[in-house]
């Protein structure tokens, strides 16, 4: 069975993630493959951690600020496609949405930067690699077998971009680098799995056809 190591301990690859004091919000993206639709995705975001990440990506999905911007908004965006993204050898057990590279918090073109809260959340993962966000550990708490990333180092930091990670599923060799360099910012409920394995399968490009947040 996998493993990950966290701070000196090694513990079984049932991923499971630390219960935020609450989730704040919950977002949704309705996904479509070559103009049907295959389903929801819906993420609990936590933004006690990372509140700008957070924030920006919630908003995002809300297009709230799209009248002003029509680029402030996940709708119409594709993920990443190609042998890297489809279910076979080359698959890289994770699926990015790029967004269309401007934020909804601060100035869209602008980096999101928060050092002191991303010096303060940084995580022990597997085969002494480390991440950001919540932390993702073995024991009680809610399943995260898949996650809701944002890079927060080299390309794609603090923007718009995001990235669906398929942790708790990935062979061993893939899962010291599939936190790197990242934040974990939410959590899949569990009933959208079968999604993203749709979006893994897909033979053309995963589109947003429909996102917001779920009151």
């Amino acid at each position: 069975m996998p493993q990950w190591r966290l701070t000196a301990k090694v513990v079984p690859a049932m991923l499971l993630i630390t219960t935020p004091s609450c989730w704040a919000y919950r977002v949704y993206f309705d996904i479509a493959v070559a103009e049907l639709p295959i389903g929801r995705l819906v993420f609990k975001l936590d933004n006690d951690i990372l509140p700008l990440h957070a924030e920006n990506v919630r908003r995002l999905c809300t297009g709230e600020q799209s009248a002003i911007d029509p680029k402030l908004t996940y709708e119409g965006c594709a993920f990443e496609h190609g042998p890297s993204y489809v279910a076979g050898p080359q698959y890289k057990w994770s699926h990015v949405l790029k967004g269309r590279g401007r934020n909804a918090v601060g100035r869209a073109n602008e980096l999101i930067r928060d050092p002191e809260r991303l010096a303060a959340c940084v995580r022990d993962g597997p085969a002494g690699s480390r991440y950001y966000g919540l932390d993702v550990v073995s024991g009680e708490g809610i399943d995260a077998g898949i996650v809701l990333t944002v890079p927060v180092q080299g390309p794609g930091r603090g923007s718009s971009r995001v990235v669906v990670v398929r942790v708790r599923e990935s062979p061993p060799s893939w899962q010291q680098r599939l936190l790197l360099n990242s934040a974990v910012i939410g959590v899949l409920e569990p009933e959208s799995a079968s999604v993203v394995e749709a979006m893994a399968s897909a033979g053309s490009p995963p589109i947003v056809a429909r996102c917001g947040e779920l009151l």
